[in-house]
């Protein structure tokens, strides 16, 4: 069974139509799709391209950020837009007609994590070309979750 560390679980977006994070209003729906992490270096995700710069742990979100793919539908605007992921267990073929068995890696499919569009997740990358190519380019919905944020879900 082909299997990479970072690509875990097929997660439920529900995307907040919030700047900042600061109220709860225009909920969206959940959505299905795929999440990979990303900041295991503890720096690159005070460095995204939504350009915020150093990230206070303390505050907003903190470090559970998240870069958005720039094939999504909701890429454009999306800096400082805050989503609620979920864990879902289940088995799932994806885009690629690779069959991906999810069914127990979530830890409590109840809970939930915020997280701030801090990056993007650059479906054409020159120095990643493979890695984005596969996750990033559209053939599903695709989250990569910073560390923290991930590790909290999966």
């Amino acid at each position: 069974m082909y299997s990479l560390p970072s690509v875990a679980v097929l997660l439920l977006v529900l995307v907040l139509a919030l700047v900042g994070c600061a109220s709860a209003a225009n909920f969206g729906s959940w959505q299905s799709g795929r999440a990979t992490f990303y900041g295991t270096d503890a720096w690159s995700i005070h460095e995204g391209s939504c350009m915020f710069g150093y990230l206070d742990y303390r505050r907003a979100t903190g470090w559970d950020v998240v870069a958005v793919s720039d094939a999504a539908h909701d890429y454009r605007g999306s800096c400082g837009k805050c989503k609620e992921v979920k864990c879902k267990n289940v088995n799932f073929r994806d885009g690629y007609g690779q069959w991906l068995d999810r069914a127990g890696v979530c830890y409590d499919e109840s809970a939930s994590v915020v997280v701030m569009v801090t990056d993007t997740c650059p479906c054409n990358y020159p120095n990643n070309y493979h890695s984005n190519k596969r996750w990033c380019c559209g053939d599903m919905y695709h989250l990569d979750l910073s560390i923290w944020a991930y590790e909290k879900r999966a």
